[in-house]
């Protein structure tokens, strides 16, 4: 758990918050998206049932190239241009992806028989004491404005975004492999296009449908490539 709450929590949300204020909303997605081929290296090396196929290659492929169409207008606005602290926000969001999916490979493999509520509480500890230390060594001076909006978000990603999802991803993990589980950074942005197309009656550009097209044909290859290996 100590290993989890450090590369689970600790590394990836430093990164990706760090890197964020550097690089696009659209970049950021495409690039934590790169998290489920890191899951399949290292479960590759780690877990013995979760071997690097070419069926699972080529449905995270696909997937990830539907959400680089989704975000293609947020991409081609870099304009390839590499300033130095879009660089490196670019490169702390890969160093974010990269631990997650580090740590949920060694969640699948040895943490399994651990209670989740159990197991993401002693973790939010871990990185609350971890990521307040980093803060406190690196933001000094800067005043904190606890205003009613920050203080709805802390409590919103604190329990809905952190807290239940990371229960959520553990309980998962004991149903299903590594690699099925770390799909869901492809899923989450298809649901919020879906979300703003029902509720908030936003348009539903052709090249998007292609994309949310591609991201589910994707996942449907990987997650199913058991199934179709062993007929």
């Amino acid at each position: 758990m100590i290993f989890l709450g450090i590369f689970q929590i600790s590394l990836p949300y430093g990164l990706v918050f760090w890197g964020e204020q550097y690089i696009s909303s659209g970049l950021s997605a495409v690039l934590f998206a790169t998290l489920p081929f890191f899951v399949l290296i290292v479960a590759h090396i780690l877990i013995k049932g979760e071997p690097l196929t070419t069926r699972k290659i080529l449905g995270v492929i696909a997937a990830f190239i539907g959400l680089a169409i989704i975000f293609w207008r947020d991409l081609a606005s870099v304009q390839g241009s590499i300033v130095q602290p879009s660089f490196l926000g670019s490169l702390a969001v890969l160093g974010s992806a990269a631990s997650g999916g580090l740590a949920n490979v060694v969640a699948k493999k040895y943490a399994s028989k651990i209670d989740p509520p159990a197991n993401v509480f002693v973790q939010a500890l871990i990185g609350t004491a971890c990521l307040s230390f980093a803060g406190i060594l690196t933001e000094r001076g800067v005043p904190l404005r606890w205003l009613p909006p920050a203080i709805v978000s802390v409590l919103y990603l604190g329990i809905v975004g952190s807290a239940l999802a990371f229960v959520g991803l553990y309980w998962l993990l004991t149903k299903t492999s590594a690699t099925n589980s770390s799909l869901i950074v492809f899923i989450t942005p298809v649901v919020a296009l879906l979300l703003g197309w029902v509720v908030l009656r936003e348009g539903l550009e052709p090249v998007i449908a292609f994309g949310t097209m591609l991201i589910l044909s994707g996942v449907y290859l990987t997650v199913t490539y058991q199934r179709i290996e062993s007929s």
